[in-house]
């Protein structure tokens, strides 16, 4: 793996533990703490209301996580953005439009191929070679493989 390509997979991860993890935890924090703090511990009717940074923080929790979980829901399930997103990302997705790297690639795909030019052949009337029922025996090992949890071809380094 080259330098390039390990910077983009360092960023990748980098993106996924700060977005998944970090971001919210911190937004949490700085939402709660900022609103108290510079909103409500200035209101008098407020502060009587929430006489205590722990009660509103309880509070906005048992209000707010289902909120966000409807809000979640709504856009997974009602809305068009999450259909929108998914086509965006199947237009930019290069593996919708080649064969995959891995299983696919180096057993399906072939053994798709066998199976076309077996069909051809028996339409036609003509037998296999034994070159073909070689290669046709060595996609079938491939298979039994894959089958059996294996692996097949050269996966990269650290992927198991």
């Amino acid at each position: 793996m080259n330098r390039k390509k390990k910077g983009f997979r360092g960023f990748y991860y980098f993106r996924m533990g700060y977005t998944t993890y970090f971001a919210i935890l911190m937004g949490a924090i700085n939402t709660l703490s900022s609103t108290y703090f510079l909103s409500i511990k200035k209101s008098p009717w407020l502060l009587d209301m929430f006489p205590t940074f722990t009660g509103y923080v309880i509070l906005l929790i048992s209000i707010g996580v289902p909120i966000v979980i409807l809000t979640g829901w709504l856009h997974l399930k009602r809305t068009g953005t999450y259909a929108a997103e998914a086509d965006i990302t199947n237009e930019a997705h290069p593996y919708n439009y080649k064969l995959a790297p891995g299983y696919l690639k180096e057993v399906f795909g072939p053994t798709y191929l066998a199976i076309l030019k077996i069909n051809i052949k028996k339409v036609k009337g003509e037998k296999l070679t034994n070159e073909e029922i070689l290669e046709i025996r060595k996609l079938e090992d491939q298979l039994m493989k894959l089958i059996d949890g294996e692996h097949v071809g050269n996966p990269p380094k650290g992927a198991f």
